[in-house]
């Protein structure tokens, strides 16, 4: 009997660790060559808590196998960092800083045109509420203007931004004379060059513009990777699961399995195409954008490479982005070439999409 228990308790310590170094793998493996890695990785939190309470557990019981739940929070230690920071970097006396630089970005979920959030006074909440940020630079993600709607002609929102005289708006899809669906970038400071990136059957895509601050020149990219594409009958399903699953439910399941598998391969194939335009950049580079997929990703750390991540760098807690129904999760991001510093890092908020907005302040030259 003790000899069954002692194996118990070893497993018990042992399979938390097991499943927690398993869930970072999905950062170092594409979903193209092993997806179910990918969906490992929605786990990583809960089991590097699960480790966490473990090993305080075994602390207390003076146990030699603490050293179990020990090594897996070590070995998963700068992907917890990446997901979760206790104190974060700020500045109230922007003067004393260096050359700065305001970012937000935000995935707008097309300025509510379809009422989506349920909230009166859309898309002139949304403008009113940006504007009143004060960033140099605005990163759009699902922009969107239609001549249907007096508060969504290209006219208008011009207007609601004329405080941005510079602008790159490129349409994924198009409607009559020069609207329709994309990604925007709109700058304080002047654009000396500007592009798209394009990926293979998806009409996701990047584009990037060359922001001249001062003598500083910056290549900005707005980001949009691949989404699931989840519609209300997949939330449903999840739902409504149980321990006693119908065979509607199962099926649903197959069909949420079908849509990760193909969002995960199609997102590290669009996040390879980036790092090489990132890599290959003539200036130093921000990244701002919404990459569907959490810090503990395959997509993640090929998006990244050497850059710094601004919620690392200045943010707090877990600065969850999504709006939406799943859980809580960091999708949406702002790198930054290693040369700049970040300072204010914020999630705003803002109801009216199913992503919040992020913003920070970025010193072009930090004192040494």
């Amino acid at each position: 009997m003790k000899r069954l228990f002692y194996s118990i308790s070893v497993l018990l310590v042992l399979t938390p660790a097991l499943l927690l170094l398993g869930s970072i793998g999905t950062a170092y493996v594409s979903p193209a060559k092993i997806n179910v890695l990918a969906f490992a990785g929605f786990g990583f939190t809960l089991l590097w808590l699960l480790n966490l309470v473990l090993a305080l557990w075994l602390l207390i019981r003076r146990s030699f196998w603490i050293i179990i739940p020990l090594l897996a929070l070590a070995a998963s230690w700068s992907h917890w960092n990446n997901t979760f920071q206790i104190s974060s970097r700020s500045s109230n006396h922007p003067e004393e800083l260096g050359q700065t630089l305001k970012v937000m970005s935000y995935n707008t979920r097309m300025f509510d045109y379809y009422g989506h959030s349920g909230l009166e006074g859309t898309p002139q909440r949304t403008y009113d509420d940006i504007l009143r940020q004060g960033a140099d630079l605005l990163c759009f993600q699902e922009y969107y203007t239609n001549l249907n709607k007096k508060d969504f002609t290209p006219t208008a929102i011009a207007a609601k931004f004329r405080g941005y005289p510079h602008k790159h708006i490129h349409y994924a899809t198009t409607h009559q004379q020069n609207t329709g669906y994309g990604l925007a970038i709109f700058s304080k400071y002047p654009l000396v060059d500007q592009g798209v990136v394009r990926f293979e059957h998806s009409r996701n895509m990047a584009i990037y513009a060359d922001v001249k601050v001062g003598e500083t020149t910056i290549r900005v990219f707005s980001v949009h990777l691949e989404s699931i594409g989840f519609q209300d009958n997949d939330l449903n399903v999840l739902d409504s699961l149980d321990f006693r699953m119908t065979e509607s439910q199962k099926q649903g399941l197959v069909n949420i399995s079908r849509k990760l598998t193909r969002a995960f391969k199609m997102r590290s194939s669009q996040a390879e195409t980036l790092a090489r335009h990132i890599k290959n950049a003539p200036y130093p580079v921000i990244v701002c954008g919404d990459f569907n997929d959490t810090p503990v990703s395959y997509v993640y750390r090929t998006m990244r490479g050497k850059l710094k991540d601004a919620f690392v760098e200045s943010g707090s807690g877990f600065g969850a982005t999504y709006n939406g129904r799943l859980p809580s999760l960091r999708i949406d991001y702002i790198f930054h070439d290693p040369a700049f510093k970040s300072w204010n890092f914020e999630t705003l908020p803002l109801p009216y999409s199913d992503h919040h907005p992020i913003m920070t302040t970025l010193d072009l030259k930090p004192q040494s």
